[in-house]
């Protein structure tokens, strides 16, 4: 029979891995906005693959639970995707009416 200090940490795990989760999806969707925003080139191609591979181990997730460790190494692979794309992405000047 479970104690309740075991009920306890059980629970906390499963918020904490809830947060995470939110927090790794919505840089995940970052990354894949600021790639969608590249035009067709090798570039793009190589970092959809990347992002692809990146939303596979997040979904391994579901049969085990990532480490601290392991998060945080996936928060800082989706975040050089994201800047990779962001300079990636050539911006366009208005020229302002006189």
């Amino acid at each position: 029979m479970e104690t309740e200090d075991e009920n306890r940490r059980e629970s906390w795990t499963r918020v904490t891995s809830v947060r995470d989760r939110a927090k790794v999806e919505f840089a995940l969707n970052q990354a894949e906005s600021c790639v969608t925003r590249m035009g067709p080139t090798p570039t793009t191609r190589r970092l959809r693959l990347a992002l692809e591979v990146l939303r596979q181990t997040v979904a391994s997730w579901d049969a085990v639970d990532p480490t601290d460790e392991q998060i945080g190494l996936l928060l800082e692979h989706i975040a050089e995707v994201r800047d990779l794309a962001q300079n990636g992405t050539p911006t366009v000047r208005l020229k302002r009416a006189k």
